[in-house]
Formats: C-alpha cells, structure tokens, sequence
C-alpha cells in the first residue's frame, strides 16, 4: 500500500497546472493537515479486493481533486473564514481565483479518469458530483429552516456520502468487480456516518482541533442531526431560538438534551453495516480500522 505522505506528493505531481495561482492554492489547502480518508479509502478498497493499487492511484488523485474542489466552492458559497485551522483559501486568494481553481480540479479529475480509468470509473465519478451538487443545493435551499430527519439524510448522503461511494466503488472497480454499485451504497453510509460525527462535533468539539469555530453549523442557519434528534423535547420557545439566532442557548439545550450521544449512537448504527459488509474480503482489518477511525475522532 502507498504511503500517505507518497500520496500527497502524487496529489500534488498530478495537478500540473501551467497557471502557477493554480498550483498555489492547490498546496494551500493539500498541504493543510487534511485527513486523506477518500484517496486512502480508494486504494484500500482496492487492495482488499486483490486489485493493482498502483493502478488505481491516479483515480485516488482524481477523487482528492474532486473533494478539494468541493472545499474551494463550499468556502466561497458560504463565505468562510478558516479551513483546517487557518485562513480560509478564499480569503487568502479571493473568490474569483478559487472557484477557478476549483474548476480546473474538476476537470483534472475527469482527465485522469478518462486516461488512466475505464467508462464504469467515469460513470461512478461523474454520478457523484451530481449528488454532490444537487446535495449542496438542497443544503443552501433549507437554510434557516428546521428540517426533518428524511431530508437530513438526503443533503449529507448526497453532499458527503456520494462521494464515499465513489471511493469505494472505483476501489472495486479497479480490482475487477461488477458489484461495484453496491459499494457505492456501502460507502454512502460509510459517508454518512462521517458527516453525523462532523455534525455532532460541531456541537462539543475543540475549536483548536477542529480548525474552525464550535457551533458554526447553527450560526449558519444548518440544521443537523443533534438538533433534529431532539426536537420532540424541545418546547415552542427553545424551538424559537433558531430562528431568532440565539444559537449559543440552543446548542447548550442540544447538549443537555443528548443530541451529542444520539448522533453518535446513529453513527455508530450506519458504521456497523459498512463493516458487516466489509468483513468477508477485508482479511488484514485494515478498512474495519479506517472506517472506525473516520467515526471515533475527536476532530
């Protein structure tokens, strides 16, 4: 298996821009700390499966590319300030030069999958921005509202999961399988219960861990899975201090409530059946690791 840091070169070897601004706020924010589930998850998948991981590595790239990108619009959208710890890429470098930039990795991505991938690849990948895309926008559509538990799942599975799938989908495509559309769905949980660990940190975390405010969901008007755990609790007035932005109090009723320890529980409960299925061909426990890691993290 390819080393990670060996993987954050070739992340970095293959964006090869001939703007050098790309390249720029490509590094900033690779070079930042992030976690390198997806690329990592790829590669397991595949190696699991007895496939050529070398193989599959630019396909990993592709994916990181992807989610980079996601970053890089998702920041400018939400006009954020910090990313990983540090300034915010667009704050560093502006709005226009990231959503170009986000643009160009889009596009790497599909050039790597169309050089080094197969039509299936391409299809799984391209489904996944899909769902990505269409996920943010249910996200941007509901802010400022309380959501249900249904629409909850769909924005994260979309926003999040899909991407997941891809991972675990090109894994198994790359090592020859043709179920690989029930890896998709494995990783959607899988995704799944990384955003409701997201989210219930966001309600207990350490700012300094995470690399950006606690409770940042709720002063964006984001309603998640702690807060919709316990709305049957909640009386019309703490209900109400959502919608007049007095977050601090609704967090503190959230934590009192047991929103925390309900989203881990559920998490722990979507995670549970991504192992189920992994089990039978991951003889070395090295997914079961990674997938328990991505769930028991403390940022």
């Amino acid at each position: 298996m390819i080393k990670t840091e060996d993987l954050r070169d070739r992340i970095l070897y293959y964006l090869d821009p001939e703007v050098r601004e790309v390249f720029d706020i490509g590094y900033y924010i690779i070079s930042s700390g992030g976690k390198g589930v997806r690329p990592l998850l790829t590669l397991m998948v595949c190696e699991a499966l007895k496939g050529d991981v070398e193989r599959a590595v630019p396909l990993a790239v592709g994916i990181e590319y992807v989610h980079v990108a996601s970053l890089l619009h998702d920041d400018v959208v939400d006009g954020a300030q910090t990313r990983r710890g540090k300034k915010s890429a667009n704050l560093v470098f502006g709005n226009q030069a990231c959503v170009l930039t986000g643009d160009y990795m889009y596009a790497k991505a599909l050039y790597l999958y169309s050089k080094f991938g197969t039509l299936e690849t391409i299809e799984v990948l391209s489904d996944a921005v899909m769902k990505m895309s269409q996920g943010q926008l249910m996200e941007l559509r509901n802010l400022g509202k309380i959501i249900d538990e249904e629409t909850y799942f769909k924005i994260i599975d979309y926003k999040t999961g899909a991407l997941f799938g891809a991972c675990m989908a090109v894994g198994a495509l790359m090592a020859g399988r043709e179920d690989h559309w029930d890896f998709y769905r494995i990783g959607i949980l899988a995704g799944r219960a990384f955003q409701l660990v997201d989210d219930a940190l966001d309600y207990h975390g350490e700012e300094e861990r995470l690399g950006k405010p606690t409770g940042l969901d709720l002063r964006e008007g984001k309603c998640t899975y702690p807060l919709i755990s316990v709305l049957p609790k909640l009386t019309k007035d703490q209900k109400a201090f959502f919608f007049k932005g007095e977050y601090e109090k609704l967090r503190k009723i959230v934590l009192e409530y047991g929103g925390v320890e309900r989203t881990e529980k559920r998490a722990m409960e979507e995670l549970n059946k991504v192992l189920e299925f992994v089990e039978p061909f991951d003889q070395e426990g090295r997914l079961r690791d990674l997938f328990t890691k991505m769930v028991r993290r403390e940022f």
